[in-house]
């Protein structure tokens, strides 16, 4: 039985609305289901203009707003286009800038790494590479279950993930027992894959 007014439909499908963009952008893998099924809960709702919670506690407002309310619709349509159109360009402008900028942190120690290592100063050197390692394992562990649209259908984020880390992996040795000159030389092979991944 019809238990939601016209207002009540329209909040339902906006915050439905609202829960998809932040699932499609914001939210790693573990929560897009959840809010995923809540838009379509409440979109449910909204088609059929029934809340199981109102049938359980006996609430009907159908009566509050009636079908003459075309302004109230005519601002939901606007209102809705608005939120689909400037809040997925937003999201993914956002999402997109705060990836670059863990990103540049990232870089950032990587050229730092590479400054002592060809200057030839060991102590330095094994500073810094702590401070790449540590850069790059914690952006790696945001962005393996955060994808962002930027990267959200690459094929090549993974491979270069990989590749990246192999290089930082692979010159640790060489680093720490003062073998700059190859583990300088090991270092460097992530700079393609960090300069594709900033090109974005």
């Amino acid at each position: 039985m019809k238990n939601l007014g016209t207002f009540d439909r329209l909040l339902r499908v906006i915050l439905a609305e609202i829960c998809i963009l932040v699932a499609f952008f914001w939210v790693t893998e573990a929560w897009q289901i959840p809010l995923y099924l809540i838009a379509g809960v409440m979109l449910l709702q909204a088609g059929t203009a029934t809340c199981g919670i109102y049938s359980l506690l006996g609430w009907k407002n159908c009566e509050i707003v009636r079908r003459k309310d075309k302004n109230l619709k005519t601002v939901f349509v606007v209102v809705a286009l608005l939120l689909a159109v400037a809040g997925s360009y937003a999201s993914a402008v956002l999402t997109k800038s705060i990836f670059l900028e863990d990103l540049g942190i990232v870089n950032e120690s990587y050229n730092q790494a590479l400054h002592p290592l060809d200057q030839g100063q060991r102590d330095n050197a094994t500073m810094r590479y702590g401070n790449l390692e540590s850069a790059f394992a914690a952006f790696s562990k945001k962005y393996s279950k955060y994808r962002p649209l930027t990267i959200k259908f690459d094929g090549n984020f993974t491979l270069e993930m990989n590749n990246i880390s192999a290089a930082i992996s692979g010159s640790k040795e060489d680093i720490l027992q003062g073998n700059l000159t190859r583990g300088q030389e090991e270092l460097k092979k992530a700079g393609p894959d960090i300069k594709k991944m900033l090109d974005r």
